[in-house]
């Protein structure tokens, strides 16, 4: 098996310097202010490695990769930059906005004396080219959601809410949004004091270091069931339908925290057969889930701290469609609650499925008996406002 790198945190670099031609003003005469001019340098730092030889079972093949592309974190190619000025109050609220994009890793900027608060994420790079997620911007702060979608009957989404232990309930399902990173560094003071700068003699210039980290602010899942004693072949195959409970239903881009509402995530699968898993022949279900991770949550830190919020009154369920050898389809439920909290900000969630002990679907059923195909009838509809 292939050894999978992912990363928890990305760390981004942002050498940001500021380029003055010395002195900020001439000697001798009233003060000739020069506006500084910044150059950002980009540089990407992976920080964080995990080999999943022993976790992880389904494997991913040329076949994964073409459905859901590359089974790790994705690298940027452009970004979306927003400056605020607060002038000579490090507390003063942002009244307007200077917004860029940037596909190069270095650019230049002009900067007033004073201080900025400035916002980084990178852009959606969206492998169909329909971009999920909405980003709700305003001068206090960007919120990520995504749209919605259906195909959700309303028997899970009621089984969803009442397993959520949470009177608010799921809000509904959502699509998976795309990966991306941000950094938020706060109170940059670009001073008149040329003791705050480094002298470049090559260049002739004053320079200005400052230094952000950019961290993903959507994680990644990756979801196996492993279904053993199905010698017999009671299990046919699947459907691909498979759902994840009580995810966030947004985040906030500046501070990486996510929404409070929950949410289901809808997902796709493949089935392996006649794998080796532990020494048992085995079927195995496997598929990649990007989520914001869970509800009331803080952003990934190496001490990997859980902020509590509301979260203690959430469970996260594993929703699956399994297809038996008489055609008839049953979703089935899994709890993945301690699996979730122990890997907060992405890994590896593993469902071990005794086929031998699976009730089977009703024979007299109406319909497939799949919870994720509905009537038209049947649809929950469902509008959102994420808070965060």
């Amino acid at each position: 098996m292939k050894r999978l790198h992912i990363i928890y945190i990305i760390a981004l670099v942002l050498s940001m310097t500021s380029c003055i031609e010395p002195p900020l003003h001439l000697p001798g005469q009233d003060l000739e202010v020069i506006p500084p001019q910044v150059e950002t340098d980009l540089t990407i730092i992976w920080d964080h490695e995990v080999d999943l030889q022993n976790d992880w079972y389904y494997g991913w093949d040329l076949q994964d990769d073409s459905i859901w592309g590359s089974i790790g974190y994705p690298t940027p190619t452009r970004y979306e930059v927003r400056r605020y000025f607060k002038g000579d109050d490090m507390f003063a609220k942002h009244d307007n906005v200077d917004a860029f994009t940037t596909n190069t890793t270095r650019f230049r900027r002009y900067f007033q004396f004073g201080y900025y608060d400035m916002l980084f994420y990178s852009d959606i790079d969206s492998k169909d080219g329909t971009q999920v997620l909405v980003m709700n911007e305003t001068l206090d702060s960007i919120t990520a959601t995504t749209t919605g979608t259906r195909g959700i009957s309303r028997s899970i989404l009621d089984m969803s809410r009442s397993n959520s232990n949470d009177s608010t309930g799921a809000i509904g399902l959502l699509n998976q949004p795309e990966i991306f990173y941000g950094a938020y560094p706060e109170n940059i003071y670009i001073s008149h004091d040329l003791s705050d700068y480094e002298y470049d003699p090559v260049e002739n210039i004053y320079i200005k270091h400052l230094e952000a980290k950019l961290r993903p602010l959507v994680y990644i899942y990756l979801v196996q069931f492993i279904l053993y004693n199905n010698e017999d072949g009671k299990i046919k195959g699947i459907n691909g339908n498979a759902a994840l409970s009580s995810m966030a239903s947004g985040t906030n881009v500046n501070t990486g925290h996510t929404s409070y509402k929950p949410a289901l995530v809808y997902f796709n699968t493949r089935m392996k057969k006649d794998l080796m898993v532990e020494g048992k022949h085995c079927d195995v279900i496997g598929g990649k889930l990007t989520t914001f991770g869970l509800c009331d949550n803080e952003p990934f830190t190496r001490s990997g701290a859980l902020y509590a919020g509301t979260r203690s009154n959430l469970k996260n369920y594993l929703y699956y469609d399994l297809v038996w050898n008489n055609n008839l389809v049953k979703t089935y439920e899994f709890d993945v609650t301690d699996q979730c909290l122990a890997q907060a900000h992405g890994g590896v969630l593993t469902v071990w499925i005794d086929c031998s002990k699976l009730t089977p679907p009703d024979p007299n059923q109406t319909g497939s008996g799949s919870l994720f195909i509905p009537t038209v009838e049947d649809y929950d509809e469902v509008f959102w406002e994420v808070e965060i």
